[in-house]
């Protein structure tokens, strides 16, 4: 892997660039869309790489573009989209991982949330947040979040795999991230960018973590065999659609429009 500087014009053209007391580099990594970023604390040059699942290459000639000073390979959960290059990224730019225990990814750092890491004039908190997969933790740096897959602009991730929790889901919603800044600036695991207040005001899974009593159905499908309650549906970042739907015991499950039909 190269770590030879080279300009923003030659890495990707569709990555987005956003600079205030951080600059943060937003790379879409592979075909599922996986974001992975750069993070530039620019009042002492320190940078954090975050979830490099892939297009390792081009994340670090990113951080040498910006002096190359890693301190950090961030990873947000265990997924390999998000985590397969965090070795490679390590051996091309220095720095070191922080990810949750028990994965494809031997951490330097382990963390399960209430972690602080000094990152130049600023700190990085961990914060657990699980849902889509139990280990799951945000990274929230001055006024931005970095969620992994536990969200997705006016949506979320899935939680129909193993041992994932829509009951952690909503309660992480309930308890952590309604109560941060509305203007704190949420990066997706897949997507674009969003805020605090914009999913306070229209995100439709959010509007159901957050409301007291049982929810109303909106609509109902079949799943597994079975036709539930959908409590709520949500645009996807790929295009489809996801359904927050009721199961006949009374939990909840986040699943793809692909796994429902009507």
């Amino acid at each position: 892997m190269s770590a030879e500087p080279r300009s923003p014009e030659e890495v990707l053209r569709d990555d987005i660039l956003v600079a205030d007391e951080f600059s943060i580099w937003r790379f879409v990594l592979n075909d599922l869309l996986t974001n992975g970023y750069v993070v530039w604390e620019r009042d002492t040059g320190a940078i954090a790489i975050v979830d490099p699942g892939d297009r390792g290459d081009d994340l670090v000639a990113a951080a040498a573009t910006w002096g190359g000073d890693v301190r950090w390979i961030l990873i947000t959960h265990l997924h390999g989209d998000h985590c397969a290059q965090a070795e490679r990224v390590r051996e091309a730019a220095g720095g070191e991982i922080v990810a949750p225990a028990g994965g494809m990814v031997t951490p330097d750092r382990p963390v399960a949330g209430g972690e602080c890491l000094e990152f130049g004039a600023h700190e990085i908190l961990v914060c657990a947040t699980p849902g889509h997969s139990p280990e799951s933790v945000s990274y929230q740096i001055g006024p931005h979040l970095f969620l992994g897959d536990f969200l997705f602009r006016l949506g979320s991730g899935r939680t129909d795999g193993a041992r994932a929790s829509t009951a952690d889901l909503f309660r992480v919603v309930r308890e952590t991230l309604c109560h941060l800044s509305p203007d704190t600036v949420l990066w997706c695991g897949h997507g674009p960018p969003s805020t605090v207040a914009e999913e306070l005001a229209e995100n439709p899974f959010w509007r159901v973590a957050l409301q007291d009593g049982r929810p109303t159905p909106v609509d109902k499908a079949r799943y597994r065999g079975e036709t539930v309650p959908v409590l709520a549906w949500a645009d996807d970042y790929d295009g489809g659609r996801k359904a927050l739907l009721e199961l006949a015991d009374g939990s909840t499950v986040i699943v793809p429009g692909s796994q429902v039909t009507r």
